[in-house]
Formats: C-alpha cells, structure tokens, sequence
C-alpha cells in the first residue's frame, strides 16, 4: 500500500506542476512546494503542529489556477532542516522564518494563508508587522490563547525539561528511534488527531513526515523533529492580542471549524473578533462543518470561501513584483 499511495501524492503533484522549493538558510534548507505561475508572488501557506507542506495538497488544486501558492516545511518538520541539538523551538521562530523568506525572494509584503498554530502565527506576524502583510486566510484557530496562570507555569516546567531529554537524543536520532509499518502510520495519525485526518488525507502528509527505513523491509521511519512536540507556544496578555486586532487592516478571512473547541474561555476568542470586526471593514468569517483539518479531509467544504475571498481582494498587479 505504501508504495501505491506515494505514487498517488506524486501524481497528484505532476498533475498540478507543483515544483519543490529549496531555500538555504542560516541553519540549513527550507523545503517547500510552489503551485503555480512563477512570475508571481505567491501565497505563502502555513502549516499546523506536526503537520506539513502536504496539508494544502487537497486543497490548493480546488482554488483559482491564476493564482500562486509557496506551502512550505516549517523547521523540524517535513524536509526542512532541523534545528541543530541543544536549540529548542520558539513559537516566534516562525516570525524569523517569513522574514527570511521575504528577505530571500525580495518581497516588500507577504500573503498568508494558513491553519492551526500557523494561523496563529500568522496573525501575531500581521499585528506585529502590519504594513508588510497584505493578505489573511486562517482556518480554525484565530490567535494565541489566554491561559490561567497556573497552566502556563504547568506548560514550561513541564516542556522545557524535555526539550534538553530530546536535544541530546536528537543527534543520534536515526540509530535507535522506533519504525513501523506504513498502515501503522496511517492509523497512528488518523486515531492521534482524533479522526480529524481522513485516512486517504493522512498520506498527503506521511508522504513528506517518512522516509523507508534503510533497516527493514516495508518499515518507515520518521522525519519529523520529536522536539516540537514540546514547544510551548507564546505566553502574553490578552490586551496584546487586542492591540494586534486593531493594527490588522488587511483583508481577513477567518474560517472557524464546527467541531473543534475554543481552547481557552470564550469571551477572549468573542472580544478579539470584535475588535477585529470594529477596526477592519475587511475582515470576514464563518464556520465550517466538520473537525480541525477540514480543509485537508473535507476541502471541498472550505475551497469555495476561500476562493471567492481570493477573487475579491487577490490582483494580479500587486504580485508581479517577486525576484525570482
């Protein structure tokens, strides 16, 4: 089966003329996938935790062929680079990384679309950076969580001890870590994400988290980074994340799943749309039946918001800009 659904995903590639992107940063490759037209700049595509690139592989084929997308491996995750051991990963990494990439391409601005802590991420970028975002599309969580004081401390003490355990095991990760059988994998992440992967989704995903085992026959190992299992998120005020609702001017497209919960008290998630609603005339929002990834199991249900969102404020003139 393996083998069958890896050639499947390639297909699926082919069929789209979807290039893999290589960007050579300071601590190793950024990996990528870039749909469509070269001359423009693309949306840049965020990923969820322990996710990948392949988590807009259902969807990207469902939205306007005119447009570009760049999906990328956040570090430690897919074929990107690993973070070298004794370094743990930093929710705010990923505002260095979109720099860079910008950096690297010459970008003035960055579009954004993204799921999960990649949304969240994208929405701490676009407050903290306002002028530099053109662009917002967020599927299911909107920004960081308010916690109780005593769930953040409960989080770092517990966290970042186990960063220094997975730094160290981390250097010699290929000799002793565990390796199991493609169908395992499969339903390892169906069941580990609460059946919010599809099973025929799941391999959009594995086909960039495993490489063949070299050891055993039919076996696969991991790719994926075990340290960002225990990166912690960002700590800070709720007036932080109201202050970046009211800098977020841009054209904003928020998509809430019905069947995911809030994850913190419900008035911090309400106070946020409200200020994003009082201060920007172009934001917008709306809710999707089904689970957390709904946009990778179920992207039929997602892809017509999204491109009507797209085909309302996307301009060619505005993306003929990218130095490539």
């Amino acid at each position: 089966m393996a083998e069958a659904k890896r050639r499947m995903v390639q297909q699926n590639d082919q069929l789209h003329g979807v290039q893999e992107e290589r960007i050579d940063l300071p601590f190793g490759a950024l990996v990528g996938k870039w749909w469509g037209p070269r001359d423009l700049r693309p949306i840049v595509c965020l990923h969820g935790w322990m996710d990948n690139a392949g988590s807009f592989d259902r969807l990207i084929p469902l939205l306007p062929k005119h447009i570009s997308f760049l999906a990328i491996d956040i570090p430690g995750h897919g074929r990107s680079a690993h973070l070298p051991p004794g370094v743990a990963y930093n929710a705010l990494d990923t505002l260095r990384l979109l720099l860079h990439l910008m950096q690297h391409y010459g970008w003035g601005r960055i579009s954004l679309m993204s799921h999960s802590i990649g949304a969240v991420m994208s929405y701490v970028f676009a407050g903290v950076f306002p002028d530099r975002v053109d662009l917002l599309v967020s599927f299911d969580l909107l920004k960081p969580f308010i916690l109780d004081p005593d769930m953040v401390l409960f989080l770092l003490a517990d966290s970042l001890p186990k960063t220094l355990d997975l730094g160290a095991a981390e250097a010699g990760r290929s000799a002793e870590e565990k390796q199991f059988q493609y169908d395992q994998y499969v339903e390892h992440m169906h069941a580990g994400f609460h059946e919010s992967i599809s099973r025929e989704a799941c391999h959009f995903l594995l086909y960039r988290a495993l490489e063949p085992s070299g050891q055993q026959a039919g076996h696969y190992r991991r790719q994926t980074d075990r340290r960002i299992r225990h990166n912690h998120g960002l700590v800070w005020s709720h007036d932080v994340n109201l202050e970046m609702a009211r800098r977020i001017k841009v054209p904003f497209l928020y998509l809430k799943t019905t069947e995911t919960p809030l994850f913190e008290d419900a008035r911090y998630h309400q106070e946020t749309i409200d200020a994003l609603v009082a201060h920007n005339r172009q934001f917008e929002q709306a809710l999707v039946e089904g689970k957390h990834h709904v946009h990778l199991s179920h992207p039929e249900r997602v892809a017509p918001r999204v491109t009507e969102f797209l085909l309302k404020h996307w301009n060619r003139e505005r993306y003929l800009v990218c130095k490539l």
